[in-house]
């Protein structure tokens, strides 16, 4: 039986290239903001990447959860797990439209590209898995 830090262990070897896609991003992301198109990052970027990466961990741990369930539940378990991507993720926005924050289509504009991009990357990992079935 697998103690609870060799599960997170287990899960964060297999998010490697997850990892380097968000160093990648947030290179990228600084990149933009120390050049004359600064103004299109919203100043609150780093709670969207932190509420992105803690998805993206909680993606992958229930999609570890589906094999270990059987292979005729893998589609279930991704249903879920879209479903509850969904509802975080207007939650979040609402979150921050709620509280006010400033510039707030400026802040749902970079939410939503960001989500596009780091769910267009789980989907490209989440295919290759898909070749195993």
């Amino acid at each position: 039986m697998k103690s609870g830090f060799s599960k997170i262990l287990v899960i964060f070897t297999r998010m490697k290239s997850l990892i380097l896609f968000y160093i990648i991003l947030i290179g990228i992301l600084y990149l933009v903001h120390i050049s004359p198109w600064g103004n299109l990052i919203h100043p609150q970027i780093t709670y969207i990447l932190a509420f992105l990466i803690f998805q993206s961990y909680l993606t992958i741990g229930i999609s570890q959860i589906s094999p270990k369930s059987g292979k005729e539940k893998f589609v279930h378990f991704q249903l879920i797990n879209l479903t509850i991507r969904f509802i975080s993720s207007l939650s979040f926005v609402g979150f921050f439209a709620y509280t006010g924050t400033p510039e707030i289509f400026l802040f749902t504009i970079n939410f939503f590209v960001l989500y596009l991009c780091s769910a267009n990357f789980e989907i490209i990992a989440l295919l290759r898995n898909l070749r195993r079935f």
